[in-house]
């Protein structure tokens, strides 16, 4: 029973089909040094139902502390149990990564940035929900560096 739910959580977190989301969030980032580690962050929130739902609605004027809102409760929940996810989702993150370079959709760079090279199509559509927070996921992080972000976001370690 348990190589079932190992194979089952094996197709279910699939590289080929989180890539697509990555390489999602990057096109909009744009190039910041150390960016890569930004990655880490991106299946662990766009994934999440709640933050999901909270980044669908996103809007130009929108910053981490909307995103995050201590005195709105709903919006405490999408950083509940966030390094626990970043632990969970480590792996597929550097998989989807390996997966993005090899394909030339993104290029890192010396200083650890991103480049995106080439836009990725989501073909799951399943997935609809989580490519469109993804691709806002940057609106958030626009005007922070990555130390920060790491540190408002409560997560200490990768």
């Amino acid at each position: 029973m348990n190589k079932f739910i190992d194979n089952v959580s094996k197709i279910h977190n699939n590289p080929f089909v989180f890539t697509p989301l990555i390489v999602a969030f990057y096109e909009k980032l744009g190039e910041k040094p150390k960016n890569i580690l930004l990655a880490y962050l991106i299946l662990p929130i766009v994934l999440n139902e709640r933050s999901k739902q909270t980044l669908q609605t996103v809007r130009t004027t929108s910053n981490i502390h909307t995103f995050m809102d201590s005195k709105d409760k709903s919006k405490r929940e999408n950083v509940f149990g966030l390094p626990d996810r970043i632990k969970n989702y480590k792996e597929i993150t550097n998989q989807c990564i390996q997966h993005a370079i090899d394909n030339q959709w993104i290029r890192v760079n010396e200083d650890l940035s991103i480049e995106f090279l080439k836009k990725v199509e989501n073909k799951v559509e399943n997935l609809n929900q989580s490519f469109k927070a993804s691709s806002n996921l940057h609106k958030i992080f626009r005007d922070l560096d990555v130390v920060a972000i790491y540190r408002l976001l409560g997560v200490k370690e990768l």
